[in-house]
């Protein structure tokens, strides 16, 4: 979140995915529910219909994440990885480009 690699737009999306996948929006005695200063924040550079798309991805991975750990399925194994790079490459500058010009946002 102190990194000037992103812009605050990026930086509200990622706060909102590490409020869901910590589950920062349960609370604690020690710790008051984030979800609603990060919904605010988040409010500020996304519409109603991108918050859902927002959540929808985090929450699938999250999905995906349990899914794969509690079923001991290595998505990171060597083999399969090699496998990966022969069929795709790609180029750290065209992928933050493309992810910065907002495919998500309503044209």
């Amino acid at each position: 979140m102190n990194s000037g690699l992103f812009t605050a737009e990026e930086k509200a999306a990622m706060r909102w995915a590490e409020v869901m996948t910590d589950k920062l929006y349960q609370g604690s005695p020690e710790k008051p529910p984030q979800h609603h200063e990060a919904l605010k924040n988040l409010k500020k550079y996304y519409n109603e219909g991108q918050i859902v798309e927002l959540s929808f991805v985090s929450g699938f991975f999250n999905f995906w994440n349990r899914f794969t750990d509690v079923l001991e399925v290595d998505i990171e194994q060597g083999s399969l990885m090699s496998s990966f790079s022969k069929s795709t490459k790609i180029d750290p500058k065209e992928f933050t480009a493309y992810m910065r010009e907002g495919w998500w946002k309503d044209n």
